[in-house]
């Protein structure tokens, strides 16, 4: 079985017609039946949006479940450990967001990253089974102790208007007044209350609609052992 063969037994497994797939995952017409060979970086990307729990693996090699069976890292909150020598492939490896860029509150975090990708440092952790955007280091101890100063979280944004927030998991907002912020985020009103782990020193707060630029799923955590 090919992967199209494996994409279409998804596509019925969710009982969608292929229009119905593709029109979910921003595709154009007929991609699905077009399709040769394995998908591209940005398609799979769009494909994890809309469907996050496809085993994307599975979609590309045919190896494992159809479906995400174990829970993941950001289930659980327990870090993991990633050798940072352990794989070396330039084109997996996602820019790292500086900090005085995360710091910006006057412009668009991912936009400012893929106009200036040639300049950005690109980080030595890899995620292979999972299309990312960026890198960004924790830099406080808002989020502790699941999270450490020093870890590196992998961030995938949700195309604007397309947001899937799960109350109680933690996201970064990149926001009009305060740059980029990683918190547990829980709809209220005309927006959200961002919550931190160490929430006794960093009380929660209001984050509205209209401070909010972009909206970026936190994927997978990282941290060195060297």
């Amino acid at each position: 079985m090919g992967v199209q063969q494996r994409l279409i037994s998804f596509i019925e497994y969710k009982n969608l017609s292929k229009n119905a797939f593709e029109s979910k995952c921003g595709l154009s017409k007929r991609y699905v039946s077009n399709l040769k060979g394995v998908p591209g970086r940005l398609v799979i990307k769009k494909i994890c949006v809309a469907f996050p729990e496809l085993n994307i693996s599975w979609l590309i090699s045919g190896e494992g479940e159809m479906i995400k069976t174990e829970k993941t890292n950001m289930d659980s909150e327990e870090p993991v450990f990633v050798d940072a020598e352990a794989i070396d492939i330039e084109n997996a490896r996602a820019p790292i967001l500086p900090t005085i860029i995360a710091n910006r509150s006057d412009i668009d975090i991912l936009d400012y990253i893929r106009k200036n990708a040639n300049d950005v440092e690109r980080s030595r952790l890899i995620v292979l089974d999972t299309p990312i955007d960026l890198w960004h280091m924790v830099r406080d101890e808002s989020l502790m102790p699941a999270f450490r100063i020093g870890d590196k979280v992998a961030l995938l944004a949700y195309p604007k208007g397309e947001e899937k927030i799960i109350p109680g998991k933690l996201y970064a907002i990149d926001t009009c007044c305060n740059g980029l912020i990683l918190r547990k985020l829980y709809p209220h009103e005309d927006g959200y209350i961002a919550r931190s782990f160490n929430d006794v020193v960093y009380p929660d707060f209001h984050i509205a609609d209209s401070d909010i630029i972009r909206i970026y799923r936190v994927v997978f955590m990282g941290r060195s052992i060297i």
